[in-house]
């Protein structure tokens, strides 16, 4: 692989000091004026932040390149590269409105009913997510009627300290668990084999390399050129023995509601020892065959801001990122 920098080493820009003024604003003033106040700081986040932006303009080549549309000028490509840090921005008031309960079963529209009622009336169950789109708000799909199940998040604390802090503080009893492994091991395995043996689900975010074992790895096609994806998330959902189910939760650019996408993904099965890297490998294929789908679908909702392809490039010099701002 690539020597560029790992994922987790970007540190997480912005204080909790700021986040819980921005929500305060939102909170006093009301949305419409928290975007007005909400643009200038965005776009010094763009301006500034080098290693993001030049990642974010790489990923909107890729989705050119993907449409077969020519590659738009310097300016153009900008303007994209922003409305992707733009829309991320203002998720983040969703994202504390789910947390607050504010967002409820009526606010999310179910895309694939028939995948949504297995998921939420079986047992436990592993679901395959990504940084596209707004994982939070489904906490509502699984904290209310009928079939509500403990949701249980992996994550990599240390990647972003203040927003997991300030979602702690603003309900300490949301329906959803983050479990933060930094050092996965096999007393983790351990307890996420008792959480789905226990009725409950785990969302894996699949769309990020592992921490401690970055070259765990296979390239494949991903939008129009091969990317690393990490082969644990794929060898951790077949040892739990489980139905595994892709998820992702967008907000449709036309009528701006949320649209839960549930599809299921995979039986649990028993695979041979040497069939195993084949198996990851057709896993992995449909992951990123599903993601380039949702990433075309909706792709200002691009959430992984580091080059995600790591310097595996197959465009050409012409449809290269022109990054200017250094």
């Amino acid at each position: 692989m690539s020597q560029q920098a790992h994922w987790s080493t970007i540190k997480e820009r912005g204080s909790l000091f700021g986040i819980r003024c921005l929500v305060a604003i939102y909170k006093v003033c009301g949305k419409r004026f928290f975007q007005v106040c909400f643009f200038p700081v965005m776009l010094y986040f763009y301006l500034t932040g080098g290693q993001a932006r030049r990642g974010i303009l790489k990923y909107w080549r890729h989705i050119e390149h993907t449409r077969n549309v020519a590659p738009c000028n310097s300016f153009t490509l900008h303007r994209h590269g922003f409305k992707v840090f733009h829309t991320f921005g203002l998720a983040i008031v969703d994202k504390f409105d789910a947390w607050l309960g504010k967002i409820d079963l009526t606010d999310i529209d179910i895309v694939n009913p028939a995948s949504y009622n297995s998921l939420t009336a079986g047992g436990g169950c592993v679901i395959l997510s990504t940084h596209l789109g707004n994982m939070e708000i489904c906490r509502a799909i699984f904290s209310s009627g009928e079939n509500k199940k403990p949701l249980n998040v992996i994550t990599y604390n240390e990647h972003a300290p203040s927003f997991n802090d300030f979602l702690k503080r603003v309900n300490p009893d949301a329906a959803i668990n983050f479990i933060h492994i930094n050092n996965f091991g096999p007393d983790d395995t351990i307890k996420l084999k008792q959480k789905i043996d226990d009725g409950e689900a785990v969302v894996i975010f699949a769309d990020r390399t592992s921490v401690t074992n970055p070259n765990s790895v296979q390239f494949v096609p991903f939008l129009s050129a091969p990317a690393p994806i990490a082969i644990g998330p794929f060898a951790l959902a077949s040892i739990m023995d489980c139905p595994v189910y892709f998820m992702t939760c967008l907000k449709d650019s036309t009528t701006g509601r949320y649209q839960a996408h549930v599809e299921h993904f995979a039986d649990p099965v028993k695979v041979k020892r040497k069939d195993r890297q084949t198996y990851f490998n057709q896993l992995m294929c449909r992951y990123a065959d599903r993601l380039s789908y949702y990433c075309l679908k909706e792709p200002y909702q691009w959430n992984n801001f580091f080059d995600f392809w790591q310097a595996n490039e197959t465009l050409d010099d012409k449809a290269a990122p022109k990054d200017s701002h250094h």
